[in-house]
């Protein structure tokens, strides 16, 4: 790798890693924000808590991600993962995903986001294997939508269609980044 390649990579890191907190900061700090003025935002000690773990395990997953990949295309399907998990499990967890908050067939979350991480690690967070978890992921994501039909649940479409669109460029971003990791290998620098 050259020095300019190096340069280009570290800076790149550097300006994703302080979007990366910074967003996951402002996304802290929005509630309070809002707590000051209208009275239909009103959370707890327990909301912040819970909400600063999640985005320091969603922020903390990105750590790993921009130390273990150089090329922009993981990068981004990871960030799209990532993102897609993290908005599955606060809206599965604020108001529901079916139905509401308290509806017991919002359990049917849950192994999506187990999936997807014993997918991760069962990939062992190569592209190739990650893009085939996010196909898979999505195809659970319709199941989840077939279910809540079969059994007269409200899952809006859009619902299915957001989640299922996250899960899907994600695994194009992670094919086309083993793409170019396959064409680098055939093609080695001289």
């Amino acid at each position: 790798m050259s020095g300019d390649t190096v340069k280009l990579v570290n800076g790149q890191t550097n300006l994703l890693r302080t979007v990366m907190w910074g967003g996951a900061a402002a996304l802290l700090l929005a509630p309070a924000v809002a707590m000051q003025f209208t009275s239909e935002v009103q959370w707890t000690l327990f909301d912040f808590a819970l909400m600063g773990v999640l985005l320091a395990v969603a922020c903390g997953i990105g750590e790993l991600v921009l130390r273990a990949s150089e090329s922009l295309m993981f990068r981004m399907g990871a960030a799209v993962a990532i993102g897609t998990t993290f908005v599955l499990v606060v809206g599965n967890l604020a108001v529901g995903l079916i139905g509401a908050e308290d509806n017991p067939a919002n359990v049917w979350v849950w192994p999506l986001v187990v999936m997807a991480a014993v997918g991760t690690l069962a990939a062992q967070f190569r592209a190739r294997g990650m893009s085939l978890l996010m196909l898979a992921l999505a195809a659970g994501q319709g199941g989840l939508a077939v279910y809540a039909r079969a059994t007269e649940q409200d899952l809006p479409p859009g619902v299915t269609l957001i989640f299922m669109a996250g899960w899907l460029v994600a695994a194009a971003l992670f094919d086309r980044a083993a793409r170019e990791r396959q064409g680098k290998s055939r093609h080695p620098r001289t």
